[in-house]
């Protein structure tokens, strides 16, 4: 129990206040906390409240986006779909079943959902803007395989403290990777999909296709960068600064001397 809890509590005591013990309080509450960053507060009142009322979907839908924190994926889609056992055609259960199945790669999977959000909810601008850019996803890459040409890979020189570097074409295809194959697999999809949705979101705005980015993880940075036909992806320690590894990136792709 947190210190900031226990003077709560006490304190709730000390002043004959009683916590609140009605499901739709607790999970008030915790959702109050959730926003907070009080997640571990938060996921104990959630499981309180659904002891008192195991058939409220708000409780399980709270539950499935602190799982969503915690990266517990498999919890997060069974509480989304207990959501979707009470009540079929709640928007954002259907909604975060997509986006953990587009997470996944699944973009197969991520249509039904969307589609199902948007016929019953046709103002849902977030599950709108995610139709979109799955379709830019699923459209045909710009660049084919053959768009990278000759790389001078004999000029490969991984930055100092490099975890892992991948470099692929725009439609996922591996060109060069360095690491264990499973990192391999992941850095790549997730790569590709960085792209592809950063890129459909910058052509929304009008602003043009990505061209460098940094994607943060818990304890690595990877760097990305791209010219529309191929994509760098470099994973430095957290303690890299941004611009440092920018700078190291950039040259990276220099020394590749990448041409079309």
């Amino acid at each position: 129990m947190s210190l900031a809890t226990f003077l709560e509590r006490t304190w709730s005591g000390l002043t004959g206040l009683v916590r609140p013990r009605s499901a739709a309080s607790l999970f008030r509450l915790a959702d109050q906390y959730r926003h907070e960053g009080r997640y571990e507060e938060a996921a104990d009142l959630i499981a309180e409240g659904l002891r008192l009322a195991p058939n409220i979907s708000v409780g399980h839908l709270l539950d499935a986006y602190l799982h969503v924190v915690f990266r517990d994926m498999p919890a997060a889609k069974q509480s989304f779909r207990r959501v979707l056992a009470l009540d079929p055609y709640h928007p954002r259960a259907l909604f975060g079943l997509a986006r953990i199945a587009l997470e996944e790669g699944d973009i197969e999977g991520c249509r039904p959902f969307l589609d199902r959000a948007i016929q019953y909810f046709p103002d849902f601008p977030e599950a709108k803007a995610l139709q979109e850019m799955v379709a830019t996803w699923s459209a045909p890459a710009v660049a084919t395989p053959a768009a990278i040409g000759t790389i001078s890979m004999d000029r490969l020189r991984p930055p100092a403290g490099a975890r892992d570097l991948i470099l692929a074409h725009t439609d996922g295809t591996l060109v060069f990777a360095q690491g264990s194959e499973e990192r391999q697999r992941q850095l790549a999809q997730h790569m590709t999909q960085v792209y592809r949705i950063a890129s459909a979101t910058l052509a929304r705005a009008g602003l043009g296709a990505l061209r460098r980015g940094v994607v943060e993880g818990a304890s690595e940075m990877t760097f990305l960068r791209s010219d529309g036909g191929a994509i760098l992806g470099v994973a430095l320690p957290h303690d890299v600064e941004v611009g440092a590894g920018l700078v190291q990136v950039g040259r990276l792709w220099t020394d590749l001397n990448i041409k079309a």
